[in-house]
């Protein structure tokens, strides 16, 4: 992309563009860009994935996060092609700090409290993202892998399962470590889910100690039981392989 089709860009077309630039951390479904005007910085971020993403949603749900200061503002939105949000300044961390989890977890629990249309979405869809990956790969070792997933599921069937919106990638590039809050990016994945999931992803993404995940509980709830110990470590062996085999098929993809 060049500096004169940024300026075409209707969001554009009445700003001074000084520099432009891809950004360091770029995901697998976008392209990044830092655009530097006189007055403010903007991500664009081109849409570059081949999996059938809600953008829309996408778009949807960032704004409501922005109320709740825990997201970049989106400015413009052009269904599937781009969208133009703030530049955000901060740190992605790959070790936390109690305090850095105290943070994570005021933002988190702000996320899942983001109301949205219910869904009928509950363990019988978690089962059928696998059962998708066994028709798309068809070798024995991702088999076994999707077994194994079910088997976890089955299990998560005696606990509630708590339903709200969750991030759904919650890796270290899409989050933003300011003094005093934490942002987050990169809301294409974003939909009902029982919370556990996005509570498992932190802990498998930055490697939490047993006392740091028992700590990391401590804080979302007010009283820990039992249940969420068991169902954490449930989701974070069904999040291991979902990520497996999700590296896997982009592989394929690519």
């Amino acid at each position: 992309m060049q500096i004169i089709e940024i300026e075409n860009l209707p969001f554009f077309q009445n700003k001074k563009i000084k520099s432009f630039s891809l950004l360091k951390n770029q995901g697998y479904n976008n392209i990044n860009y830092l655009i530097k005007t006189s007055k403010k910085n903007y991500v664009l971020r081109i849409f570059n994935s081949k999996d059938n993403l809600n953008r829309e949603l996408e778009y949807k749900i960032q704004k409501k996060a922005f109320l709740k200061n825990i997201s970049a503002k989106p400015y413009y939105f052009e269904k599937n092609n781009y969208l133009i949000y703030k530049y955000i300044k901060g740190k992605h961390k790959t070790k936390l700090k109690k305090a850095d989890l105290k943070l994570l977890i005021k933002s988190i629990k702000k996320l899942h409290q983001i109301s949205i249309k219910k869904s009928s979405y509950n363990l019988k869809n978690l089962a059928n993202i696998f059962e998708n990956y066994r028709l798309f790969l068809k070798d024995k070792k991702t088999n076994k892998q999707i077994l194994k997933a079910k088997k976890q599921i089955k299990k998560l069937k005696k606990y509630t399962f708590w339903e709200s919106l969750c991030h759904h990638d919650l890796n270290p590039k899409n989050i933003i470590f300011q003094r005093k809050k934490v942002i987050f990016i990169d809301w294409e994945y974003a939909r009902l889910d029982d919370i556990f999931f996005d509570l498992a992803s932190l802990c498998v993404e930055f490697k939490l100690s047993k006392k740091k995940q028992i700590y990391l509980l401590n804080l979302y709830f007010k009283n820990l039981e039992k249940e969420h110990l068991k169902k954490l470590a449930l989701y974070k062996l069904i999040y291991k392989l979902l990520c497996k085999l999700w590296f896997k098929k982009e592989k394929v993809v690519q």
